[in-house]
């Protein structure tokens, strides 16, 4: 007759509790998307990646952050390509939103450094401070029409997505 050993019952109950831990949610996009201002924004956004349906709060993290990621980068090309033809108050507007944009993507670079390395606290301070640069970027043009109004929301909504999931971790 064999007896199991302590350790490896231990073992086995500590990989059911990590898998459960980590075992998708159906409903985490809903749950997400109720805390954000946008339900349907953050909806489709999280929607158009194939890993969303039945991922986990890791992959679903991974996913919205990279989405803001990318998001960023493109913007910044975009601006990088907006200063070639500008000139005066608009050329100074896009060099401050190409800082701007520098910062978001440094952060959430970070954000997706901690992922990588298992350390969840801070994502939100993160997400919200890329976000905020969004803003920061909008208020440049304050009084002159920005080229990159849609672009900004898209970033600011994005974030806001990326804190309602960093809330998963709390």
């Amino acid at each position: 007759m064999a007896t199991s050993s302590p350790l490896l019952l231990f073992c086995g109950l500590a990989f059911a509790v990590l898998l459960a831990s980590t075992a998708a949610d159906p409903g985490l996009v809903d749950k997400v998307c109720k805390q954000t201002p946008d339900y349907k924004f953050c909806s489709d956004a999280l929607n158009s990646d194939p890993r969303t349906p039945g991922a986990d709060r890791i992959t679903l993290a991974y996913v919205a952050f990279g989405l803001a990621y990318r998001n960023a980068s493109s913007t910044q090309r975009r601006i990088t390509s907006l200063l070639r033809n500008s000139t005066g108050p608009v050329h100074q507007h896009l060099e401050q939103c190409r800082g701007d944009y520098a910062t978001a993507i440094a952060k959430i670079q970070e954000a997706l450094a901690n992922l990588d390395s298992e350390t969840y606290a801070g994502l939100d301070v993160l997400a919200s401070k890329a976000g905020d640069r969004a803003d920061d970027c909008e208020s440049a043009f304050e009084g002159t029409k920005s080229p990159l109004t849609d672009s900004n929301k898209v970033l600011k909504g994005l974030s806001e997505i990326c804190v309602a999931v960093a809330h998963l971790f709390s």
